[in-house]
């Protein structure tokens, strides 16, 4: 395999898609990617990186030479990178990285464990694979997930269900730290990101010893849409039109004609089912359930995290019905 230099490891959500973008656009490196954005993840992440966990199939690049075209126009000299995006889940994935090159460079991008899990299960929300609307319900449900039972009929992967579980950064970094050493792991945080990307892509570039001066831009992360109340129906609307003969012309049709309508009445009976806020009361149990994992990551990594353990979220609209009654 001509070997992968780089991969970007996770964590969903914390950054990682905007680093990718970013990383794209460096002369020296290459990482597969796609100019339409409803494919955009289709080339990035390598199928048989992190072959369990009922992942799509349909979304991923399958098997090695697949995957070895995607790099065909590359440079002789070009770093080659990808992206792993579902090793959060995969217990083979760390293995399957360290076979495909020992030597490889690891990239992990991280965020607060509690803000993790919300934007975790809202995307879940977004993609069908999670059916509970309230976060602090699908939580309560992760014990009842593991066994199988209470499964969204959509998600094939229990573990992705498993939030908290998922949310222990500290046990995947040690793992990484421990397989590749420490000195070829960086591990990035959003915020700093956001801070100031210029500097904190000059020292991801120079993780990867490229040229570190050169210009790139670094798009702003997207806001997270609010999910309609209706949002798995037009999912599943949009899934079935495409699939009919025509499907398109329905599409357009249906577009044109009833949904300004459909949405219109749709937006007053439904309430919005996702809009990444949280109940204060569940933020707070959940910032002192994780408080000692934020420590131990700052231990890992050698820095104060104690920021992690504020509350952040906007509230959400029952937190408003407590208040009165008081």
């Amino acid at each position: 395999m001509n070997r992968l230099n780089f991969f970007l490891v996770g964590f969903a959500h914390c950054g990682s898609s905007v680093l990718y973008e970013t990383l794209s656009q460096h002369p020296n490196l290459v990482l597969p990617s796609s100019e339409d954005s409803e494919y955009f993840w289709f080339n990035k992440a390598p199928f048989h990186l992190c072959s369990e966990g009922g992942i799509e199939e349909w979304k991923n690049v399958i098997g090695t030479e697949a995957y070895e075209k995607e790099f065909q126009n590359a440079a002789a000299g070009a770093i080659r990178g990808t992206s792993v995006a579902w090793s959060l889940y995969s217990a083979k994935a760390l293995e399957a990285i360290k076979e495909a090159n020992p030597a490889a460079k690891i990239i992990l991008m991280l965020c607060p464990p509690v803000t993790w899990m919300r934007a975790w299960h809202h995307h879940l929300l977004r993609d069908a694979h999670e059916d509970q609307v309230d976060f602090g319900e699908a939580l309560s449900l992760e014990s009842e997930r593991v066994e199988g039972k209470s499964l969204p009929r959509q998600n094939s992967s229990a573990k992705s269900l498993c939030y908290r579980e998922a949310a222990r950064f500290s046990e995947q970094v040690s793992a990484y730290f421990e397989a590749f050493g420490r000195e070829n792991v960086f591990v990035g945080l959003q915020e700093d990101c956001e801070k100031n990307p210029t500097e904190f892509m000059q020292q991801i570039f120079y993780f990867l010893e490229v040229e570190a001066g050169v210009k790139i831009e670094v798009k702003e992360t997207k806001e997270p849409e609010i999910l309609k109340g209706t949002h798995h129906f037009d999912l599943m609307m949009k899934r079935v039109a495409g699939r009919l003969p025509g499907g398109e012309k329905w599409k357009q049709i249906f577009a044109k004609s009833v949904q300004p309508k459909y949405r219109e009445v749709a937006d007053k009976i439904f309430a919005p089912m996702s809009n990444q806020s949280i109940n204060s009361i569940l933020e707070e149990e959940l910032l002192e359930e994780f408080e000692p994992e934020v420590a131990k990551l700052g231990e890992l990594l050698g820095r104060d995290l104690s920021h992690w353990n504020e509350p952040r979220f906007p509230r959400s609209d029952e937190d408003d019905h407590h208040h009165h009654h008081h």
